[in-house]
């Protein structure tokens, strides 16, 4: 899997392309589903969205312009159809108009939420590359500290490991995934 994203996007221009359109919805899927469940989607709506979304995308990528970076165009997709089910939600029950408002102005704002799951996927598929290009013991030791945040000593008896070793594993990972993540972002920005 060391192809780039951006080719990623290309290769799913061929529909008949199974092993990318399996890659695509492994990695895009989730978003959106995180995406739809944060504003305000009960899971069966989430998951809709998310069909409907590969749908479109299946029926669009053809025409996909790189003019407008694919993540705008998919936020704008996905934002389109949590609006309409959240109208059609309120127009199935008017009585809950206080609780479709209410959606509509939740606390987090949609741009934000995009980002954090924009950059929550595109990490951890770094991260899922990385992992198969270092040993084991290099990806648990960046594992515990960074992401579980366990202390070093605690770390070190469990992997039987220097602290500085854990902190070379650390430095080693961090660099591997800025320039892994600065690949994904100058190609689909």
């Amino acid at each position: 899997m060391s192809r780039t994203r951006s080719s990623l996007l290309g290769r799913i221009k061929n529909l008949e392309d199974g092993p990318s359109w399996e890659e695509f919805d492994r990695l895009y899927r989730p978003m959106l589903l995180r995406y739809a469940l944060a504003r305000g989607l009960r899971g069966d709506e989430a998951d809709e969205i998310a069909q409907q979304c590969m749908a479109a995308i299946a029926g669009g990528i053809q025409e996909f312009q790189r003019r407008v970076g694919f993540r705008a165009w998919l936020r704008g997709m996905v934002d389109h159809k949590v609006a309409d089910r959240l109208r059609k939600r309120h127009r199935e029950h008017p009585a809950r108009t206080a609780d479709f408002e209410r959606e509509q102005t939740r606390e987090d704002n949609p741009a934000l939420l995009w980002e954090r799951q924009w950059n929550r996927t595109h990490l951890l598929y770094c991260l899922n590359q990385i992992r198969s290009e270092i040993s084991p013991v290099t990806y648990e030791a960046f594992e515990l500290y960074v992401i579980r945040e366990l202390p070093v000593p605690e770390i070190a008896d469990r992997l039987d490991m220097t602290p500085n070793q854990i902190y070379v594993a650390k430095y080693r990972v961090m660099e591997r995934l800025k320039k892994r993540f600065a690949a994904l972002a100058e190609g689909l920005l």
